[in-house]
């Protein structure tokens, strides 16, 4: 019977052949750089999704009548529209991450926010934009989720690859890439997301005066949605930093934007959600907001840093399982 070493040395030389074996190296290349492009891909989707919130926030501000925001979102709405254009440009690289379908369905979307924007109702023109986001988003975890499993799973020949998988011998970061992607393309992005519709809806609301009873059931439902996923978040963010321990400084800035969230969200049940005028300043809101819904897509972003910091350590490991 073969000991233990001997057959994990076995069974990693079939995950990573030698290196004379030119076709398994073009094909981890292939793989490799396919990756690289869709770490790319879900950069500039973080941003544009940070983009098109601001729109929304800012449009339904202008609806509401608070002409400051004006500046501003013009620049944006060119913004977003030449990142829409880059963004099909480089995903076109790949298609098995981007099918031409979705492309054109967030062209779609997007022209139909963008044209005539004023003369679109203020619910229309929130669900138009609540719309494009759930796209985004739903295209953020896909594209992720295509970076689950190692290159070397997808290259091994073995009859029981998990078992080599989780060693620290062939992929020592696995599990903990499966948190963080998680964390950074799902959980957290979702409750940015909460964040950013209640900016905008409260946003519109100071502006105007007033907070119709429409609105106002919107808003406690998406306050209540906060609260909940953000608790989830809070013990999720603890968990990873033991896991990641000094990986992800950002993390443990949460604390103290948890206290602002819970800031704001009383800040809006009380000075929103209320019978008669309302005084707050829609601009006061829509900064306090927005700093919350920032540090909370930086962690994001810092949480994509480290993938393709462990993407790209995946070729020393892939070369020193070989020998």
């Amino acid at each position: 019977m073969q000991s233990t070493s001997t057959t994990m040395r076995h069974s990693i030389t079939q995950i990573a052949p030698a290196t004379t074996d030119k076709s398994v190296i073009n094909r981890f290349t292939e793989l490799f750089n396919q990756r690289l492009d869709a770490l790319n891909l879900i950069k500039q989707l973080n941003h544009m999704i940070k983009a098109v919130q601001r729109h929304r926030g800012m449009s339904m501000g202008l609806l509401g009548g608070n002409a400051l925001f004006r500046e501003e979102f013009t620049k944006l709405q060119r913004q977003i529209a030449e990142r829409l254009q880059l963004f099909s440009a480089f995903a076109s690289r790949t298609q098995q991450f981007l099918p031409q379908r979705d492309q054109e369905n967030l062209h779609s979307a997007w022209l139909t926010i963008s044209h005539d924007w004023q003369e679109d109702s203020v619910i229309d023109n929130y669900e138009l934009h609540c719309h494009l986001i759930e796209q985004l988003l739903a295209l953020l975890a896909f594209i992720a989720k295509q970076l689950e499993q190692p290159i070397a799973a997808i290259l091994a020949t073995n009859n029981e690859p998990t078992q080599i998988y989780a060693t620290n011998t062939v992929y020592p970061n696995r599990f903990k890439q499966l948190e963080v992607l998680h964390f950074s393309t799902r959980l957290m992005p979702a409750v940015a997301e909460q964040i950013g519709r209640i900016r905008a809806l409260a946003t519109y609301t100071a502006a105007l005066g007033f907070c119709d009873p429409d609105y106002a059931s919107k808003l406690r439902y998406v306050i209540q949605c906060t609260r909940v996923n953000n608790e989830k978040l809070r013990h999720q963010a603890k968990r990873m930093e033991g896991i990641l321990e000094k990986d992800t400084p950002l993390l443990s800035q949460l604390k103290s934007y948890e206290i602002k969230l819970t800031f704001l969200l009383n800040m809006v049940e009380q000075d929103i959600l209320k019978d008669g005028k309302i005084t707050a300043d829609s601009n006061r809101l829509f900064e306090l907001t927005t700093d919350i819904i920032d540090m909370y897509l930086n962690c994001v972003d810092e949480g994509t840093a480290l993938i393709e910091r462990w993407h790209n350590d995946e070729i020393e490991n892939w070369i020193v399982s070989a020998n």
